[in-house]
C-alpha cells in the first residue's frame, strides 16, 4: 500500500479529575473519553522525504502530525510521507485536534509501512497524552499519562458541542487548577454507575471547568446557553469547547439548529464506537 486516506474523530470527555502532577507539565489524569462525529480527514502517500500541509499550508517540527513520523522514523526507520490535513475539528478546543491528527498518521503508517500496533502505541505516548486513544476510539477511561487504557461499555449519545471565538491556553489552566487546588471524583462515579443510565449522566463534568472558565470567561457563556436546553453540560478537555447530552440526535439537531449564528463553532453529533475509518 502506498496511499491511504482515514476519517479521524475528535474526543469529548465526558468525565475528567486531575488526581496529581507527574512533573514535567504532565498530570496524572483520570477521565473518561469518547469519540464524535466531528473529525479530521488526513491523507499520506508514501514518498521520498516529509512533507506536511494542512488546510494547504506548510506545517513545520512542531506539528504533531510530523513529530509522529518523525518519532516512528527515528525508531524504526520508515519510509517519507506526504502528509494532507484538512480540518474539521476546532483548534483549542478541547476536543484532541492535534492528537487526531497524530494518530491518524500513526495509523497511516502501520498499513503503508507494516509497523505493528504495540509499536504504534508506543509512538503514540511519546507523542501526547490524547493520541494512544485516538487510534482506537469509542468510549474509554484513560489515566496515567494517556496510556492506561481501559475500554468501557459502549452507550449512544446524542450531543450538541459549542466553541466560541476564543480558544483556553492548556497550560494556564493546569496552573490555575493547581493553585485552586480542587479535587473531584467524576470519573470513580460514571463507572461505579455504568450499568445505570441516570448515574452515568449524572456523573458526567470536568474538574478542570472551573479553572476553564477563569482562563477563558466565555466558556460560562457556552455553558449557560446549554444550560437552556439541557441539564447535562460539561467542558471538554481544558477547554474552550462544551457539550450537552440530548435524549436522541433529532433533538441535539434542532438545538443546535437554533444555536447556529450565535456561536461560531456549532455541531450535533453523536459519540462513536471507533476512532479512525478508512475513506475510500
Amino acid at each position: 500500500m502506498d496511499k491511504l486516506k482515514v476519517r479521524v474523530n475528535a474526543k469529548i470527555n465526558l468525565t475528567l479529575d486531575v488526581l496529581g502532577v507527574y512533573g514535567e507539565g504532565y498530570h496524572e489524569l483520570d477521565t473518561v473519553m469518547a469519540s464524535v462525529g466531528i473529525f479530521d480527514n488526513v491523507e499520506c502517500t508514501r514518498a521520498d522525504g516529509i512533507s506536511v500541509r494542512m488546510d494547504g499550508k506548510a506545517q513545520d517540527v512542531n506539528n504533531t502530525a510530523y513529530k509522529a513520523w518523525a518519532i516512528c522514523n527515528e525508531k524504526y526507520g520508515i519510509g517519507g510521507l506526504d502528509i494532507v490535513i484538512t480540518k474539521g475539528i476546532p483548534f483549542g478546543a478541547g476536543l484532541g485536534g492535534s492528537s487526531a491528527d497524530a494518530s491518524a498518521v500513526l495509523y497511516c503508517i502501520g498499513k503503508i509501512y507494516g509497523i505493528s500496533q504495540s509499536q504504534l502505541l508506543e509512538v503514540a505516548c511519546l507523542v501526547g497524552s490524547d493520541v494512544s486513544f485516538m487510534l482506537s476510539g469509542g468510549i474509554m477511561r484513560c489515566g496515567g499519562k494517556g496510556d492506561d487504557l481501559k475500554a468501557l461499555p459502549f452507550h449512544d449519545y446524542a450531543i450538541v458541542v459549542l466553541k466560541g471565538k476564543n480558544s483556553t491556553n492548556t497550560r494556564e489552566v493546569f496552573r490555575h487548577h493547581d493553585d485552586v487546588g480542587r479535587v473531584t471524583a467524576h470519573t470513580a462515579r460514571f463507572v461505579d454507575g455504568i450499568s445505570n443510565k441516570g448515574e452515568r449522566l449524572s456523573a458526567i463534568g470536568n474538574g478542570l471547568q472551573h479553572a476553564g472558565v477563569v482562563c477563558t470567561p466565555e466558556v460560562s457563556l457556552l455553558v449557560s446557553a446549554l444550560s437552556d436546553y439541557s441539564s447535562v453540560v460539561s467542558m471538554s478537555g481544558s477547554g474552550a469547547s462544551v457539550f450537552a447530552v440530548f435524549p436522541n440526535f433529532d433533538c441535539a439537531n434542532q438545538v443546535a439548529s437554533e444555536l447556529k449564528g450565535r456561536f461560531p463553532f456549532v455541531k450535533a453529533c453523536k459519540v462513536l464506537d471507533y476512532g479512525i475509518k478508512e475513506l475510500v
